[in-house]
């Protein structure tokens, strides 16, 4: 895709504007459309619908546009992820570095083993599903959610209240792809899922090295990177419910 000099300019110029957060906007008749940036979190965009439907109103939206402020024009993460929802290029604009480049749509799936924690996107809650649709072609929903849902007895909790809707039974026992749900120190609400491998954590979706070891978990830590672990006395006493799959009974 050809970028017109007025449109790199306009890009430039709103990155500059919103330095240090994130410009966001929308590439329309090769002319770039600021929008605002509703995200909630500054290293990551979201724009506001009403935008959309105004530059929808001019003609179709050719690219997305977003900034990172002292960045490269390498996509994050999350810009892998959101990239496939959407079927146009992205265009990243890297200021103060004063470089753009388009990115063609392209498949992205985070790992299940090392990846990183955005919540709501990539969190204990995402590899449950992840793991249960890529070892097992069962899909679970995807449910909206707030960060620190669990420290609010307000809000719906998000494990309990849902678990039974998408096919899981309580269990007693533990077998390989059961779910544990716990708490991390105390909270309103069950707060954490751990996923029971048992003894040698490998997975068939990705490479992954043996463990060897008679009980292994694979679970997202809050604000930390994907892992398998030992199913040790420290995950056992903070244990809540054990659930498992009603195909897998």
């Amino acid at each position: 895709m050809y970028i017109l000099k007025d449109a790199k300019d306009a890009m430039l110029n709103h990155a500059a504007a919103c330095y240090p957060h994130e410009c966001c906007g929308l590439l329309v008749n090769r002319q770039y459309i600021e929008c605002e940036n509703i995200a909630d979190n500054d290293s990551e965009f979201k724009i506001n619908p009403r935008d959309v439907v105004r530059a929808e109103k001019l003609g179709k939206i050719e690219a997305i546009v977003h900034s990172h402020p002292n960045g490269s024009t390498k996509p994050s993460t999350f810009d892998l992820i959101q990239m496939q929802h959407h079927n146009v290029p992205w265009i990243i604009v890297a200021y103060p570095e004063i470089d753009i480049k388009v990115h063609a749509v392209k498949d992205y799936k985070a790992p299940l083993i090392n990846r990183e924690y955005i919540h709501g996107v990539l969190d204990c809650f995402s590899i449950v599903r992840d793991y249960y649709s890529r070892e097992l072609d069962i899909q679970i929903d995807n449910f909206e959610r707030q960060d620190k849902w669990w420290e609010s007895v307000s809000n719906a909790d998000l494990y309990v209240d849902n678990f039974a809707s998408q096919g899981f039974v309580q269990v007693d026992s533990l077998q390989r792809h059961d779910v544990i749900l716990c708490r991390v120190q105390p909270t309103e609400h069950v707060n954490h899922a751990l996923i029971y491998l048992g003894d040698n954590g490998s997975l068939t979706s990705e490479q992954s090295e043996k463990v060897i070891n008679d009980h292994l978990v694979l679970h997202h830590p809050y604000m930390r990177r994907s892992r398998r672990e030992i199913y040790g006395n420290v995950w056992q006493q903070r244990k809540a419910i054990i659930v498992r799959h009603k195909s897998l009974m």
